[in-house]
């Protein structure tokens, strides 16, 4: 009896005891989420251009597709720019534009040269694109991605939909924290004037051509460095990166998380600049996860045989400008990438322009635009009749479905199948008619 009643004395005892350990653990906890919030919130308002609390507004609204999804095509510019610690910080070293297509499950990376030349947005004047970020900042602080967007969406035709902006060190960082990458050296890499840190002299840098792990610090360097090669070389080096980047996120499952997002939100914190919010990361990253890697499309603007660019310093500057004069080719690039023409080799497709129209010489002006968008001309003359409609005779036998298509809706022509036994040695035969106005993906310029 007498221990009975001891026991009930304990109990109020213990119930005390317990309430205050109860109350003392849920302080920590509800100060560790203060704390954690407060800390994504400050570092998520650096990082995100309209700020944390867009993330809510749109969960409220039911605003959950990120842009371009329900249109079946996404568009993001990475841009990498040096950052404080460097001479020009605010000049783009690299501008590439990914293209998600949600319909095809398919990605395409489209690398623009830093030195091409082009109109700027909302200005009468043209510079590098590599400028245009810096021009923004100038006239308003925080207005440099925006002027990019609108200068490329101007350039390709395509709208721009979100921004992604890094510095070097947030790039260098990056790398480590998802544990290095894994990247195909197709050729060895030997640049003697690498810049060394503090921009005054130089490291070298070498890298065997081969299978690599990159940490952050050699995926920088194998990234920036051009003086022994092109600079489309390095661009193509950078799309390898990016593809590398996207196998190791969705390999590490690194949504689910917290640790690594906690680790990245810091490091972006002070490197890192974007338009695109929370809640889009996340569906966006899904879409991204289901991409068809055999549907993985790069593409880099360039000037050799079959680019759109041609070089020029007649100015005392070394700039690239578009091969036949306008943007035409380029924006047939950037709309077009996912279609079959695309993918097509111009150079096995041979093509005949001829005259039937009234007017001279419309047979050699479609015939020089043809060849500035890599097409082989292997025959310009006069039809023997004239043409009231453009007609287009494919003797390919299927094999430039692409090619076909793109030219029966930029000519506004009839196509007619010819029997591949045919003597033609042309794969497509073009009698311009009266009804061409000019090249339907030229009008627009």
């Amino acid at each position: 009896m007498n221990d009975f009643v001891k026991t009930l004395r304990k109990v109020p005892f213990y119930r005390k005891r317990l309430w205050k350990i109860a109350f003392l653990f849920l302080s920590v906890v509800l100060i560790f989420s203060a704390s954690l919030f407060a800390y994504v919130y400050s570092q998520g308002s650096k990082v995100f251009e309209d700020g944390i609390a867009s993330t809510f507004l749109k969960s409220l609204t039911g605003e959950d597709e990120p842009e371009g999804i329900k249109e079946g095509r996404t568009n993001i510019v990475f841009m990498g720019v040096g950052g404080s610690n460097h001479p020009g910080g605010q000049l783009t070293d690299s501008i590439m534009v990914a293209s998600l297509d949600s319909e095809q499950k398919a990605l395409a990376l489209i690398s623009i040269p830093r030195d091409l030349y082009v109109p700027v947005s909302g200005h009468k004047t043209k510079s590098k694109i590599n400028e245009v970020m810096a021009i923004g900042e100038r006239e308003k602080k925080g207005s440099g991605p925006a002027l990019v967007k609108s200068t490329l969406t101007d350039l390709l035709g395509i709208p721009i939909h979100y921004y992604i902006n890094i510095d070097f060190a947030g790039f260098e960082k990056f790398i480590d924290e998802i544990g290095g990458i894994d990247v195909l050296v197709d050729k060895t890499i030997y640049d003697p004037h690498y810049p060394d840190k503090s921009m005054k002299g130089y490291e070298p840098f070498y890298l065997k051509a081969g299978q690599h792990h990159l940490n952050g610090a050699i995926a920088l360097k194998y990234a920036r460095s051009r003086q022994t090669s092109s600079d489309f070389d390095r661009a193509g080096r950078q799309q390898k990166i990016v593809l590398a980047v996207k196998e190791k996120i969705l390999s590490l499952g690194f949504l689910a998380n917290p640790k690594k997002i906690m680790d990245t939100i810091a490091i972006a914190g002070d490197h890192v600049r974007t338009d695109i919010s929370p809640t889009d990361i996340k569906s966006l990253a899904k879409h991204f996860k289901e991409i068809d890697n055999s549907k993985t499309i790069t593409k880099v603007l360039s000037n050799g045989n079959n680019g759109p660019l041609v070089s020029d310093s007649s100015s005392g500057t070394y700039l690239l400008l578009p091969r036949n004069g306008d943007y035409g080719q380029i924006k047939h690039i950037a709309q077009n990438v996912f279609s079959t023409e695309q993918t097509e080799n111009k150079a096995d497709i041979k093509i005949e322009v001829l005259n039937g129209s009234t007017i001279t010489g419309q047979g050699l002006k479609l015939a020089n635009i043809l060849k500035s968008y890599g097409y082989s001309i292997i025959n310009i003359d006069n039809a023997k009749d004239k043409y009231q409609r453009t007609i287009i005779y494919d003797y390919s036998n299927g094999k430039a479905q692409g090619t076909i298509k793109f030219l029966k809706e930029s000519l506004e022509a009839d196509v007619v199948e010819k029997s591949p036994e045919s003597t033609q040695s042309a794969s497509i035969s073009i009698v311009v008619g009266n009804n061409y106005t000019g090249f339907a993906q030229n009008k627009n310029k």
